[in-house]
């Protein structure tokens, strides 16, 4: 694949560099921040390795699909000689003049999805091995009794080895931290700092804190104020509410500092005035969010039975046409930090999954030798390691919603039997086959039967409904 001429064909259907802004890129899409809004939308489409364009809050969004977009991006970037790239973690399309509110609720969505794509990658590591790890102790493994490390002192050492080595899932916190800070344009380094602060091992476990638990708890008083000397681990909201305020404060203190003294006084000044606002506002208010997020998941998965949870995973996909699916990470890993189990994970699964059916839908009743059923199938491909915009874009919304809403349902019928065998994860990050390294053991293989079934309802839907009606874009 030559990445220089696919850069050269993007940028003649965009009008040139002179007409990008902004160029950034997430797991699967190239995107692009136009001057003037006008493209040649056939030409991009007939790019080599596109596999869909659209346009979405200001950006002009090409997807590529992971491993590829990556290349892109690096061309791109050598092509406008950095006159215009901006890195994908601190910038977002520029805001439309006059914006709606709802324009600002999904810049806000936006945000998050930001701040945990760059985090994806060292999240899905420690996942897979605590995956790994879950092989040495779960008891009834193998034909034995009890536990691998039970039964084997060389089982025991890799499972304490192995928990050492993803200790980062311990750590998320700070992790969040650096990237929210870097997101809102703030220096990530002092992103790091209140990240420590957040889990720093003198202060009290937030857990048992707040379940009156923790004995012998110490208070500092802050103008009158008595705040409690607890950590906040597992405290993703209160990280990313910390480091919006922090940026903004930065540089504000920047501004009024004389340049002389900014080397001292800004970090200094900054670091302690976002820790004091940490314990005393954006700590507790962080975890009212989380609370409240958690509470409309908790409702959807355990209150609202079987129906909540196939609404969950329906709902799922819909988000990732508006670019805000990687705020739900933000619910999975507080799920994993208060609970040790993720029952998300296996919900993404069947939504991704079943995106993949209707690709495959689709490949059937496509012409053989057509270009639609090459790209169809090289579309589903990518839902079998977690990654759905290919068969979203190139091909389920390509000529008609019905691909996309029979995934949907399947989807649904997939969380629905995720929900009734109890599926759930030991981390994020990870669905389709390498997902199964991060499931909790034990029902891996309903993990598997339920994104079967979602792979298949979408498929027989599909047939169905075009035998009578007909689908946009298919051979009858």
């Amino acid at each position: 694949m030559d990445y220089q001429k696919i850069v050269k064909e993007v940028l003649e259907a965009v009008g040139g560099k002179e007409n990008i802004s902004s160029a950034t890129h997430c797991v699967t899409r190239l995107r692009l921040t136009l001057k003037n809004d006008e493209y040649n939308q056939e030409k991009l489409e007939n790019v080599e390795g596109a596999k869909g364009v659209f346009f979405n809050k200001g950006q002009l969004q090409v997807v590529f699909g992971t491993g590829v977009v990556e290349r892109v991006y690096e061309a791109f970037n050598q092509q406008v000689g950095g006159e215009t790239v901006e890195e994908t973690s601190q910038q977002t399309a520029t805001e439309p003049k006059n914006s709606s509110w709802k324009d600002k609720v999904l810049e806000f969505f936006k945000a998050f999805s930001d701040i945990f794509v760059t985090l994806i990658p060292a999240i899905v590591g420690c996942a897979m091995l605590l995956g790994i790890r879950s092989l040495f102790i779960t008891s009834g493994l193998f034909g034995l009794e009890g536990t691998l490390a039970d039964n084997y002192v060389w089982a025991a050492d890799a499972a304490s080895f192995l928990n050492i080595v993803a200790t980062g899932l311990n750590f998320l916190p700070v992790f969040v931290a650096y990237s929210a800070t870097k997101r809102f344009g703030g220096n990530p380094i002092f992103g790091i700092i209140i990240g420590l602060v957040l889990v720093h091992p003198e202060l009290g476990n937030r857990f048992e804190y707040v379940q009156g638990t923790l004995e012998n708890v110490d208070y500092w008083n802050f103008f009158g104020m008595s705040v409690p000397q607890v950590a906040f681990q597992g405290g993703i909201f209160p990280a990313i509410l910390t480091s919006l305020f922090m940026a903004k404060f930065e540089k504000i203190v920047t501004k009024y500092t004389p340049h002389m003294l900014t080397f001292i006084v800004v970090p200094m000044v900054t670091i302690l005035v976002s820790a004091v606002a940490l314990f005393t506002i954006f700590g507790p208010l962080g975890d009212l969010v989380a609370s409240g997020i958690g509470a409309v998941a908790d409702f959807l998965y355990m209150k609202a039975g079987i129906f909540g949870a196939g609404i969950f995973a329906a709902l799922l996909q819909p988000l990732v046409i508006t670019g805000t699916q990687h705020m739900i990470g933000s619910i999975e890993a507080q799920l994993l930090a208060q609970t040790g189990f993720n029952y998300i994970q296996p919900l993404w699964a069947v939504s991704i999954i079943s995106q993949g059916g209707a690709a495959i839908g689709m490949f059937i009743l496509s012409k053989k030798g057509s270009k639609r059923r090459e790209i169809s199938v090289s579309s589903f491909v990518p839902t079998l390691v977690g990654v759905s915009e290919p068969a979203i874009f190139a091909v389920n919304l390509k000529d008609s919603v019905v691909p996309f809403i029979m995934a949907v349902i399947g989807a649904g019928i997939g969380g629905v039997y995720m929900k009734l065998l109890d599926v759930k994860a030991l981390g994020f990050g990870l669905t389709g086959i390498p997902g199964m390294t991060i499931v909790n053991p034990p029902v891996v293989i309903h993990y598997i039967i339920g994104c079967v079934i979602a792979f298949v309802v979408p498929i027989v839907l599909i047939l169905i409904y075009n035998k009578a009606k007909g689908v946009a874009g298919a051979e009858r």
